[in-house]
C-alpha cells in the first residue's frame, strides 16, 4: 500500500502500514468505517476526517476513480488509526521520521504561502541583485599586475626613503616592459636589499570602488583607482602609494561592464526570491518556537555522534 498510495497518506500512515500489517494476527486490518457526511467531508475514520478535495487530487494522481480514490484513503485512515492505538507512532525510530515528516511539510506549506504572495517585488530584486552583482549587474572592471615595495615593519625616515627610491628604479625597469610577463620578469630582476620585501604579480580582475569581480576580497581604493586611470593595456603608472607600500602598475585590458536588464532580473531571480520569503517566514516561526521550547545539548553530543560516524572529533 505505500507503494501504491505514498503521496495520499495521513502524516503517520506512511511509516506505519507496514509495521501494522507485520503486527496482524489475520493479515487482514479492520473493516473500513464509511460515512457519506455530506459538505466537504466524504468519510471519517476514527479521528481522522477525509474532505472530497483529497479524494478528488488522489484521484486525479493516480488516476483512479473517485470511489476507488476514496476506498485507498479509508484503507489508510484505517491503518493509521491501528497504528496509533498500538502507540506505533510514539517508538523510536518511527516517532523521530513522523517529526522529521512534519517539519517537510510544514516548510511545503510555508513555501506555497511564499508563491501566494505574487511576483518579486523590486525591493527582493535589488537585494538579490546586491548578493548577485558579479552574474547580473557587473561594473567594469580591469586586469592588471603590478609590482609592490612593501612598506617597512619598523618604519623610520630612513627605510621610508629607501623603499620610495625602490620603488621609483622598479618603475624605470618596467616602463620599457613589452608584456605582462615582461614586466614580471624585469621587476623581479631589480636588486634590493634583503631587508626591504618586493611582491611582483598578476591580480584578479576587479571594479574602480575595489571590489573583486573574480572571487572574494578586494583592493584598496588608492591602488583601484590608480589602476582605472590608465587607458591603454601596456600603460604603466606612475608609483603610486597605498598601505601596504609603493606600487608600480600595468594595465593587462579593460573588462566591460555586464548589466542584466531589471526586468529579466526579476524572472532569473523568481525562485530565490520565493525561497528568501519562505527562509524569512520560516525563521519568525522558529524563533516563536524556540521562545517556548528551549534546546538545550549535551556536552558529549559531539563526541558520541562522531563516533557513530567513524571519525574522531577535532581536539
Amino acid at each position: 500500500m505505500m507503494g501504491r498510495i505514498g503521496s495520499a497518506l495521513p502524516l503517520s500512515g506512511f511509516l506505519l502500514v507496514a509495521s501494522l500489517l507485520a503486527c496482524s494476527d489475520s493479515g487482514r486490518g479492520p473493516a473500513p468505517e464509511q460515512a457519506a457526511l455530506g459538505g466537504e467531508i466524504a468519510a471519517r475514520v476514527g479521528t481522522d476526517a477525509i474532505p472530497v478535495s483529497l479524494v478528488a487530487k488522489v484521484a486525479a494522481d493516480q488516476k483512479v476513480t473517485p470511489r476507488e480514490a476514496l476506498r485507498r484513503l479509508i484503507d489508510d485512515a484505517v491503518s493509521t488509526n491501528g497504528a496509533r492505538a498500538r502507540g506505533l507512532d510514539r517508538a523510536r525510530p518511527a516517532a523521530w521520521l513522523l517529526t522529521a515528516a512534519r517539519g517537510r511539510w510544514a516548510a511545503d506549506a510555508i513555501m506555497a504561502q511564499a508563491r501566494q504572495g505574487g511576483p518579486p517585488t523590486d525591493a527582493e530584486i535589488a537585494e538579490l541583485t546586491r548578493l548577485h552583482w558579479r552574474e547580473v549587474d557587473r561594473p567594469p572592471a580591469v586586469r592588471v599586475v603590478h609590482a609592490l615595495v612593501q612598506r617597512p615593519k619598523k618604519p623610520d625616515d630612513a627605510s621610508l626613503a629607501k623603499a620610495r627610491a625602490l620603488a621609483e628604479e622598479m618603475r624605470a625597469a618596467v616602463v620599457s616592459a613589452t608584456s605582462a610577463d615582461d614586466f614580471q620578469a624585469k621587476a623581479k630582476a631589480v636588486p634590493h636589499p634583503a631587508d626591504v620585501e618586493v611582491v611582483v604579480q598578476p591580480l584578479p580582475a576587479f571594479a574602480i570602488d575595489g571590489s573583486l569581480t573574480e572571487g572574494d576580497g578586494g583592493m584598496v581604493e588608492p591602488f583601484a583607482k590608480a589602476a582605472h586611470a590608465l587607458v591603454q593595456p601596456g600603460e604603466t603608472s606612475g608609483v603610486v602609494e597605498s598601505p601596504f607600500g609603493w606600487h608600480v602598475i600595468r594595465l593587462v585590458e579593460h573588462i566591460p561592464e555586464q548589466r542584466m536588464p531589471f526586468e529579466a532580473r526579476r524572472a532569473a531571480f523568481t525562485e530565490e526570491a520565493f525561497m528568501q520569503r519562505a527562509r524569512k517566514a520560516m525563521e519568525v516561526r522558529l524563533a516563536a518556537v524556540r521562545a517556548t521550547a528551549p534546546v538545550e545539548l549535551s556536552p558529549a553530543a559531539e563526541r558520541s555522534m562522531e563516533s557513530l560516524l567513524g571519525r574522531e572529533p577535532p581536539p
